[in-house]
């Protein structure tokens, strides 16, 4: 065999081996970039859920917190309403005319004090409050 053979049968291995490992190659970097693909769409995917998630639970919050702002807003109405009644009620009684007296009963005897409008206001309120609020169906 001459020279020329070998070296022509050498080269041909060569290529065939060469595009072998350049076939190999190109699959090889197709598997690489079809993985890369599959992960990116799954990161993508688990991304956009844990952003959808938080978006409902923001948007609960809100709507939450909303109505907990509604319902303070109704009770603070009613209170309002409430203390307007209580204070025209304990207006309309002539203070400097009328003093209001607590009889007081004890093993050493009874007395008398003079009970302050504003105290009695916050002792009575509980009762006050509900009976006014049944009245005026609030």
């Amino acid at each position: 065999m001459s020279l020329e053979k070998i070296l022509d049968k050498i080269l041909e291995e060569a290529r065939g081996e060469a595009e072998k490992i350049l076939l190999e190659s190109r699959q090889k970097a197709e598997e690489i970039k079809q993985n890369a693909r599959r992960m990116g769409e799954m990161q993508a995917k688990a991304i956009l859920e844990q952003a959808e998630r938080q978006g409902n639970l923001e948007a609960s919050r809100l709507v939450t917190q909303a109505r907990l702002e509604k319902r303070i807003n109704i009770l603070r109405c009613k209170k309002d309403l409430i203390d307007e009644v209580l204070g025209k009620a304990f207006d309309k009684q002539k203070s400097d005319l009328i003093s209001m007296k607590r009889k007081i009963i004890r093993k050493d005897g009874e007395h008398e004090e003079v009970v302050d409008r504003e105290k009695l206001k916050q002792e009575m309120r509980p009762k006050l409050e509900k009976a006014i609020a049944e009245v005026l169906k609030i």
